[in-house]
């Protein structure tokens, strides 16, 4: 990679990006107001068993799929796959939105691609499910797959982790010390090829998101 393409790697999956994940918990708020999230390590348990896992096993192959797909038309239909396999509804919402806002925020830095694809999604034709659209972008920058893979679980782990630090789960600087211990767990599952088709199965954090409308008052959005 050249030096240009490190600066958008890093740009991408800097957690300022606008992408709206800081509105998501990915289930952590939930579990942590139940008693389930009591220290650290529990908040690293559970990205390592149930998140990263679910990533990978999911996301990851819309990602790289997207990537390969030869038009928009295709990067749609694979939109609309990932949109009938998303079975957890505010998992599926938390991807929608976080595509959608990705895409607008690439769009204006100019990228021709996503601004075209964005139209599509307010015209009622795409989703914007996250995945997809993080392998539209990296297509559309000429990123390699597994710069893309690197910036996307990235920003998964720093999402959880922020998240967590703002319940008062865990610390900043504890925070960092799991991101190091997570980041190695995400290089040895992106060591391995992607899978043959997609499978999401993270019952705990799933079944968490989908009990946030219980929650008295809540921080984030799922």
């Amino acid at each position: 990679m050249t030096p240009r393409d490190l600066l958008r790697l890093a740009q991408l999956s800097d957690s300022a990006f606008p992408s709206g994940g800081f509105a998501f918990s990915g289930g952590l708020e939930v579990l942590a107001h139940e008693g389930a999230l009591r220290t650290a390590a529990d908040v690293e348990a559970l990205i390592a068993e149930q998140m990263l896992p679910r990533w990978l096993s999911f996301d990851r192959w819309f990602l790289a799929e997207a990537c390969a797909a030869p038009d928009a038309d295709a990067l749609a239909a694979l939109d609309a796959e990932c949109e009938a396999r998303s079975l957890c509804a505010p998992l599926a919402e938390a991807s929608r939105r976080m595509g959608r806002a990705t895409l607008a925020s690439v769009a204006r830095l100019g990228v021709a691609e996503a601004a075209a694809f964005e139209a599509r999604t307010k015209a009622g034709a795409a989703f914007g499910h996250l995945p997809v659209v993080q392998g539209l972008v990296a297509r559309a920058v000429a990123m390699p797959v597994a710069a893309a893979e690197a910036a996307a679980v990235h920003a998964l782990l720093m999402g959880a982790l922020s998240a967590a630090v703002r319940l008062g789960r865990i610390g900043a600087l504890t925070a960092q010390t799991a991101l190091g211990r997570l980041g190695d767990c995400a290089a040895e599952g992106l060591a391995a090829p992607p899978p043959a088709a997609p499978a999401a199965f993270a019952p705990l954090a799933e079944i968490a998101a989908a009990r946030r409308a219980r929650l008295p008052v809540a921080l984030f959005a799922a």
